[in-house]
């Protein structure tokens, strides 16, 4: 069994950040330990969040005790940031982990902003594109966090191939249109795939948290990049279209986990830049 490492927001009542990405990893047989930056009662787009950020000073304290365990990582997923100071604790602890665990994989998801606007300071989101995305092994920014990290604004595929290959790792890009289409552009240093779904006029929060899951923990069971991207945007298209369906308003994960294992599959296209 593979452990991962979830540094994100925990909110209790919505299905974003680390409660739907802890659910995702666990349902695909992932052991998951969550260090929270936040503790909200639910997402802030429903009104007041409730809760707080998690002070670092007890974030420390927790990696403390849990390195005490003597954990071997076999991954590190960060998330939301609430604070600079979170970000510093994530780059310790990427270290830690990597010098227990050389071949461990670093996913980032560089969390800032979407819809053309960031939604954290633009001191956090430059400190996050300096120091803690260079140490990612797998970059898993929307099209507007990539264009955030780019510098300026990406306006087709070979753009956005091109800046996916600027940033100097394996990116899984989402939120990328496509020939009418909406789905997610795997970017390496070789190759371009994409794996594009109709689009939707509005959908619950958390599809890119859990998207991120999914492909992370099929990547430790072993899969491709094609096949852990084939997967997980298929599984998250299916479970966005039961909320679509049937009028959820946060992401059916439980009711429809089954969809983690064997969605129906979308099409995969290469690109060629």
């Amino acid at each position: 069994m593979k452990t991962v490492l979830l540094i994100s927001s925990l909110v209790s009542s919505s299905q974003v950040g680390a409660t739907a990405s802890g659910f995702c990893f666990k349902r695909l047989g992932v052991e998951t330990v969550i260090l929270p930056t936040t503790l909200f009662g639910r997402h802030p787009g429903w009104g007041d969040p409730g809760g707080r950020p998690v002070d670092v000073t007890t974030l420390r304290a927790m990696w403390a005790a849990i390195a005490a365990q003597n954990i071997k990582f076999d991954a590190v997923m960060s998330g939301y940031m609430a604070a600079k100071d979170h970000i510093d604790l994530t780059i310790d602890i990427i270290k830690a982990v990597r010098a227990r665990a050389p071949k461990a994989k670093i996913l980032i998801d560089p969390v800032k902003g979407d819809d053309g606007r960031l939604y954290i300071p633009e001191h956090r989101a430059q400190a996050m594109g300096e120091q803690l995305v260079p140490l990612a092994d797998i970059l898993t920014p929307n099209l507007y966090e990539l264009s955030y990290l780019a510098g300026r604004p990406l306006t087709d595929m070979r753009d956005i191939v091109k800046a996916a290959r600027a940033v100097g790792h394996d990116v899984l890009v989402t939120s990328v249109p496509h020939k009418g289409q909406i789905g997610a552009l795997w970017v390496s240093t070789d190759k371009s795939l994409y794996v594009g779904h109709q689009s939707f006029a509005r959908v619950p929060n958390g599809g890119g948290d859990s998207l991120a899951a999914l492909f992370l923990a099929h990547r430790l069971s072993g899969k491709t990049p094609a096949q852990a991207q084939q997967l997980a945007v298929s599984s998250i298209f299916d479970i966005l279209s039961t909320a679509q369906k049937d009028n959820h308003k946060e992401l059916p994960l439980a009711l429809h986990q089954d969809s983690f294992l064997l969605p129906p599959l979308l099409d995969i296209q290469d690109i060629k830049i």
